[in-house]
């Protein structure tokens, strides 16, 4: 059975944009697990919205959202979409330091609620696992 794996925005877009300075470690690392992918609206809208704000990317919307359709179309079975986010008070008693975390604990909330693992390229965040 594969691992369940809900890719984060930076994981998303470091598989999805060959430009992307991270994409051939992102390959190799979905190439060997072949991870099922949890999806939601939260992660696809920020890769949409990531991928026409970063200058090396650079894509339309229309670009962005084809690409994560074509990606979606090609997992197939292994992709699962939940409209089940919790509420942004699972956050409450969590020890938040700055901005820049609350998306990645609400993240890890997600993760956890659906008994997956959250995959990022983002290294420097303690408060998640990396692949």
């Amino acid at each position: 059975m594969s691992r369940r794996c809900l890719l984060d925005v930076n994981a998303l877009v470091g598989l999805l944009w060959s430009v992307h300075s991270l994409h051939g470690k992102a390959n190799v690392w979905f190439g060997q697990q072949a991870p099922l992918v949890l999806g939601c609206a939260f992660t696809e809208l920020r890769f949409i919205r990531v991928s026409m704000a970063d200058r090396t990317v650079a894509a339309s919307f229309a670009d962005a959202e084809l690409a994560l359709g074509q990606f979606i179309a090609a997992l197939g079975s292994r992709y699962r979409f939940t409209d089940r986010l919790p509420p942004a008070a699972v956050l409450r008693g969590r020890s938040v330091r700055a901005h820049k975390e609350v998306s990645d604990l609400y993240l890890c909330e997600l993760a956890v609620a659906n008994r997956a693992r959250l995959a990022t390229l983002d290294g420097g965040s303690s408060t998640r696992p990396r692949w």
